[in-house]
C-alpha cells in the first residue's frame, strides 16, 4: 500500500464536527455501550474514547467543548482582510511596483501599509491562501509580441495550412 503525502491544508479540522462527535461518544458511554464498541462505531481509537470519558468525569461536557482555533488570535480583522484581498486584485502596479506580478515580499508589504501589522514570508503566504489565491507562474512573452498577427495567422494563415497540409500528403500517400 502506498503512502500519500496529505498537505496540512487537506487536512483542515471541522471543529464544531469532532465536538459532536466528542458527545456522541458520552452519550453512547451513558447508555451502556462499551468504550471499544463506541470506538469502533464512532471509527476512532479506544484511547481517544477513554480519555473523552476521563474528561468527561472530571469536567463534564463543558471539559468537551471545542476550544477553538488554536494558537494566538491573528491581528488582522476580517475588514483588514477584504482590503488586502481587494489590494491584491488592483495589481502590484497601483502600490508602485513596475511589473504586474505579486511576490511574497511585495504582499507582506501592502499588508504592512495597510494595516501596520509585519508577517514573514510563511504566514504571508498562509493569509494569501486563505484568501482563495493560489501560485501561479507568468507567462513569458517577447516584447516585440504583436498580438493582432498571432491572431490573424491563428485564424487565417494556421487552418489553411493545415488543409493544404491535408491535401498533400493525399496526394503523395503519406497520411
Amino acid at each position: 500500500m502506498k503512502n500519500k503525502h496529505i498537505s496540512s491544508l487537506s487536512r483542515k479540522r471541522d471543529r464544531q464536527a469532532l465536538e459532536q462527535r466528542r458527545f456522541k461518544a458520552i452519550k453512547l458511554h451513558k447508555k451502556g455501550f462499551s468504550q471499544y464498541r463506541i470506538a469502533k462505531e464512532l471509527k476512532v481509537s479506544f484511547e481517544a474514547v477513554s480519555n473523552w470519558v476521563e474528561v468527561y468525569k472530571q469536567k463534564g461536557l463543558k471539559g468537551l467543548k471545542t476550544q477553538g482555533q488554536p494558537g494566538p488570535k491573528s491581528p488582522l480583522t476580517d475588514n483588514d482582510r477584504r482590503k488586502l484581498k481587494a489590494a491584491i486584485l488592483k495589481g502590484p502596479q497601483n502600490f508602485g511596483y513596475d511589473t504586474g506580478i505579486w511576490t511574497l515580499q511585495r504582499i507582506a508589504a501592502v499588508i504592512r501599509k495597510l494595516t501596520k501589522t509585519t508577517f514573514k514570508t510563511t504566514q504571508t503566504w498562509r493569509i494569501v491562501t486563505a484568501l482563495g489565491f493560489s501560485c501561479q507562474k507568468p507567462v513569458a512573452r517577447a516584447k516585440e509580441r504583436n498580438e493582432a498577427k498571432i491572431q490573424t495567422w491563428k485564424l487565417r494563415t494556421f487552418p489553411r495550412l493545415k488543409k493544404m497540409g491535408t491535401e498533400a500528403s493525399v496526394f503523395t500517400g503519406l497520411s
